[in-house]
C-alpha cells in the first residue's frame, strides 16, 4: 500500500460519500460557502508511530453533513436517514463502503455521530443549517 497522506484521505471519504448519497455538495475539504444538502472533512487528532518504522498512524477526523435549516420537515427526514446505522442514505454505511477509501490507508471506521446540530455558514451569518458531525477514525502508514 502506498503511503497514507490526508488529501488521499478526504479524497476517499468525499468520493464514498458522492458514491453513495445523490445530489450532495462534498470535496473533501472545509467549505467557505457551503450548499446544502452537502459534507465537509475537517481533521483532528493525530496519533503517530503506533507501530515501529513509521508502520501505523491513526487520524480522526470529522465528517460535517448539512441538511437546510430546521423548519423544514423534509430536511430532518434526510439527516435521520443520515443518522441510521445502515440503509442507502446512511453515512456510516457510504463511508465504510471501502474501508480503504480507494487504497488511501489500511482502514477505517466511523466510530460515532453527534445527532443533530445547528451550523452556520462562514461566508454568510444570515445562513444556518441544520446537521451532524461523524468521527472517523482512519489508520495508515505513515501518514
Amino acid at each position: 500500500m502506498a503511503r497514507t497522506t490526508l488529501d488521499r484521505v478526504r479524497s476517499g471519504i468525499a468520493a464514498n460519500l458522492n458514491a453513495a448519497i445523490p445530489g450532495i455538495q462534498c470535496n473533501g475539504y472545509l467549505l467557505a460557502s457551503p450548499t446544502a444538502p452537502g459534507f465537509e472533512i475537517e481533521p483532528g487528532e493525530i496519533e503517530y508511530d503506533l507501530a515501529m518504522g513509521r508502520g501505523l498512524d491513526m487520524w480522526t477526523l470529522l465528517v460535517r453533513g448539512y441538511v437546510s435549516d430546521v423548519s423544514d420537515i423534509g430536511a430532518q427526514k434526510t439527516l435521520d436517514s443520515w443518522l441510521a446505522s445502515s440503509g442507502a442514505l446512511s453515512v456510516k454505511a457510504a463511508i465504510q463502503s471501502d474501508k480503504t477509501l480507494g487504497g488511501a490507508c489500511s482502514d477505517c471506521r466511523v466510530v460515532s455521530v453527534s445527532g443533530y446540530r445547528r451550523f452556520g455558514a462562514a461566508a454568510n451569518s444570515n445562513v444556518s443549517f441544520l446537521g451532524a458531525e461523524w468521527t472517523v477514525v482512519v489508520y495508515g502508514t505513515g501518514i
